[in-house]
C-alpha cells in the first residue's frame, strides 16, 4: 500500500510539473505576441503604444501648434494643465473649480468656460497667463476661438424673444458684430479656418450644418463629411488604421499639426492619452 501511495504521489508530481511547464510556455508565447501591438506606420517606423497624460477624467483639451503643447482640464483636481505632445514637461496652469464646459484659445494662453456657481451657469473669459477672468453675457450659448485666437464667434440666444444671433467679437466679448440672425435655439459653433465659421443644430448634427464668413458673407450648407472635419470628429488614413489596429475607442481625437502625435480621450476610462506616430 505504501508503494502505491508513493507511485501516486510521483505521478501527481509529474503531472503537476507538466501542467506548470505547459502553462509557462503558453504565457511566454502570449507575452511574445504582445509585440503585435507595436505596429508599423506607412513610413516603416515603429509606432509606440498610447501614453496616459492625465490623472483623472478629461472632457476638454486643445493642441497649441505654436509651442507644441497640450492644454487640458483635469476633473480630478479642477486643474488646467499644460504638457508636451509626448506627455512630458507637465505643469499646472490654473485651478478652476466647477467647470461644465471649456474651450481653449489656440495658443493655450486663454480659455472660455461655463461654470456652475450656486446652481447657476455662468460663462467667463479666462486670461490664464495673468490669472484673471471676465464675465460674459449669460445669453451666450456656444463659443469658438478664431484660428489665430484674436477673435471669438459665439451664438447669442435671447429666450424671452426667441431670437438669436451669431456674432464675432474680441475674446472678452467686447467689440462684437452680429453676422447672422436665426431663431434656432441650440446652435453649436466652430471656427476651423480663417474664412469659415461653421454652425449646426446640436439635435440634428448632420441635417442642419452651414458655414458663413466672419464678415457675414458666403452662406452655404455643408456636407456631412465637411461638418465632421469642421468639428474635429474625423480622422482618416494611416492614423485611422493605427486606431483600428490598437482597438482604441476614442471619445475625442486631435492630430498634431506635424501629424506626429494623436491626442485622444479614451472612452474606457475618460483619461487623456498621447500616441506617437
Amino acid at each position: 500500500m505504501t508503494d502505491i501511495r508513493k507511485n501516486l504521489i510521483v505521478i501527481i508530481f509529474l503531472l503537476s510539473a507538466t501542467m506548470i511547464a505547459l502553462l509557462f510556455l503558453n504565457l511566454n508565447k502570449s507575452w511574445k505576441n504582445r509585440s503585435a501591438l507595436i505596429i508599423e506606420s506607412q513610413s516603416g517606423q515603429s509606432v509606440n503604444l498610447p501614453k496616459k497624460i492625465s490623472k483623472g477624467r478629461v472632457n476638454f483639451f486643445s493642441l497649441n501648434g505654436f509651442s507644441e503643447k497640450i492644454i487640458f482640464y483635469d476633473e480630478s483636481d479642477y486643474m488646467v494643465y499644460e504638457s508636451g505632445y509626448d506627455g512630458k514637461m507637465k505643469k499646472e496652469v490654473a485651478r478652476i473649480p466647477g467647470v461644465l464646459e471649456m474651450i481653449f484659445g489656440p495658443k493655450g494662453e486663454d480659455a472660455i468656460a461655463a461654470i456652475s456657481e450656486s446652481g447657476n451657469l455662468k460663462r467667463y473669459y479666462f486670461d490664464l497667463g495673468n490669472d484673471s477672468r471676465t464675465a460674459l453675457n449669460q445669453n451666450i450659448k456656444s463659443v469658438a476661438f478664431s484660428p489665430d485666437g484674436r477673435k471669438i464667434a459665439y451664438y447669442f440666444y435671447d429666450g424671452r424673444l426667441a431670437e438669436g444671433n451669431i456674432s464675432v467679437s474680441d475674446p472678452d466679448g467686447s467689440g462684437f458684430k452680429n453676422i447672422f440672425k436665426t431663431r434656432i435655439e441650440d446652435l453649436e459653433i466652430s471656427w476651423p479656418n480663417d474664412g469659415l465659421i461653421v454652425f449646426r443644430s446640436k439635435k440634428e448634427v448632420n441635417l442642419f450644418v452651414f458655414s458663413i464668413s466672419p464678415e457675414g458673407e458666403n452662406f452655404r450648407r455643408l456636407t456631412e463629411e465637411e461638418s465632421a472635419a469642421a468639428f474635429g470628429e474625423k480622422i482618416a488614413g494611416a492614423e485611422k488604421e493605427i486606431f483600428e489596429n490598437l482597438d482604441i475607442d476614442a471619445l475625442k481625437i486631435k492630430l498634431s499639426p506635424l501629424k506626429n502625435y494623436i491626442i485622444f480621450i479614451n472612452s474606457s476610462d475618460g483619461k487623456l492619452y498621447s500616441l506617437g506616430l
